[in-house]
């Protein structure tokens, strides 16, 4: 089903009865076809009513409270607050089983159900706490139809405000009329929702669990272990030669750089010895020759490729950016696309050149014959590996880098071509089937939302 059918259809001009007028902006007169009887339609107000209930500070510690933060999605997370901060504008109580709208961002569909086993949830006078009225509405059939994407696009057309602080007005969002079938029809809706998440989630596990075991899979098979990154005790002693560099957490993992990959059938060598690590690269090109250009974005953290260079001239990217060649590994040093796997082979590069972001390591085999390229994208690429370089994070939170000292002491082993061509093979092989499977679960996913709207904006009939 095309969604966009869900709102009115209106040219770009189009003639209006100024007695209809409530505002200026055309796109406010985008409505919702909704497809239920008119017997249906209600207003939300008339299934909600305010709760206002405020919070004597005499009777509880700020520390026995529970503050809130409301996503746009719907979701709703206990907010942490520091020990030695209190809040002190009035605070108002939001009960289990309430709805809560945090009023600025309700545009973008923050509204949400407090938890059952939550208690003392309190929210400041920038929410809107409303009690639901059990005998017509099924609480979680209201928070779908505000997450469904049709009526958050009609709520962001008609907020009003200065610039900055527009916001949908509450008693606008209490008069939007919305569908409200039978108690049992509203819960076959919120029942099929959640079946059709389970059906997501184990789907993405799916996919979850196959690329967390695949490389280890193909490595074990090929002679290569993993050494388990495990910590000291709270309190511990170390001798002053095994200290690699100061700090009290650093020193508190026990393996070393030595020992994350290991081997018994393969010689272990140390990867700068194998690889260059951030070669330097003359630029023999004219101003205007085109080359590969290849921000951290264009680089898939799904598959490990480069998946959207850009071609640019090369005057306008030879200074200020990493360059690398043909059969580099280029790796994310920075937080979190580090974590998240940014790291492909570069190839069919532009006039065999490329440049990239400042925050990519280049790793280039000094012998391919020896130590092929694809062999160190898939180690580079192990989850486990990324967790361990996390360890060696240098710079402030939110800017933290791997540094070039971590890659060029890594050990590694080095079995022969053939078996590295075995692992590559093995690898690329279950990254194509992951692909698949990943590709599957989106569908999936579009579809059951499709589905799922339909079935509110009353396109579809649900059977009980």
């Amino acid at each position: 089903m095309d969604m966009t059918e869900t709102v009115q259809d209106f040219p770009k001009a189009f003639a209006v009865w100024f007695k209809h007028f409530s505002r200026w902006d055309p796109a406010s007169f985008h409505g919702i076809k909704w497809h239920w009887s008119s017997g249906v339609m209600q207003p939300i107000g008339t299934v909600l009513r305010i709760r206002k209930e405020k919070v004597d500070r005499n009777l509880f510690k700020f520390s026995d409270l529970q503050p809130i933060t409301i996503h746009f999605d719907g979701s709703i997370d206990r907010r942490e607050v520091e020990p030695t901060r209190e809040y002190t504008m009035d605070l108002f109580f939001a009960r289990p089983g309430d709805i809560v709208v945090a009023k600025i961002d309700l545009k973008n569909g923050a509204v949400a159900i407090v938890p059952d086993q939550w208690r003392n949830v309190i929210v400041t006078n920038h929410f809107a706490v409303y009690e639901p009225d059990h005998s017509m509405l099924v609480p979680k059939f209201l928070h779908l139809i505000i997450q469904a994407s049709f009526l958050k696009a009609h709520l962001w057309r008609n907020k009003v405000g200065a610039e900055g602080r527009k916001e949908v007005k509450l008693d606008y969002f209490e008069s939007l009329e919305i569908p409200l079938p039978s108690l049992p029809i509203q819960q076959a809706i919120v029942d099929r929702w959640v079946k059709a998440q389970r059906e997501i989630r184990e789907a993405i596990e799916k996919v979850s669990i196959l690329e967390k075991s695949i490389t280890e899979m193909a490595l074990k098979d090929a002679g290569i272990e993993l050494y388990p990154l495990e910590k000291r005790q709270k309190s511990f002693l170390i001798y002053w030669d095994e200290i690699e560099r100061w700090g009290v957490e650093f020193n508190r993992w026990k393996w070393k750089l030595s020992e994350l990959l290991l081997s018994h059938k393969h010689p272990m060598v140390v990867l700068s010895d194998e690889a260059f690590i951030n070669p330097t690269d003359n630029v023999l090109l004219s101003d205007d020759e085109l080359v590969s250009f290849i921000p951290m974005e264009a680089v898939s953290d799904k598959t490990g490729e480069i998946a959207a260079p850009q071609i640019r001239k090369c005057r306008e990217v030879k200074n200020g950016y990493t360059r690398f060649i043909n059969d580099d590994v280029i790796w994310a040093k920075i937080t979190p696309c580090m974590q998240n796997g940014k790291c492909a082979v570069a190839r069919n590069l532009n006039n065999d050149i490329g440049f990239g972001s400042t925050e990519f390591h280049v790793i280039r085999s000094k012998d391919k014959n020896r130590l092929m390229p694809d062999y160190i994208w898939t180690l580079l690429r192990l989850g486990h590996l990324r967790q361990a370089a996390q360890r060696y994070f240098i710079g402030s939170a939110g800017q933290q880098r791997v540094p070039a000292d971590f890659l060029a002491n890594l050990q590694i082993p080095l079995p022969p071509v053939e078996i590295q061509k075995t692992i590559i093979n093995s690898v690329r092989k279950a990254y194509s089937e992951i692909t698949c499977e990943r590709e599957a679960a989106e569908k999936k996913s579009l579809e059951i939302k499709a589905e799922i709207e339909a079935l509110i904006l009353g396109t579809k009939r649900i059977d009980i």
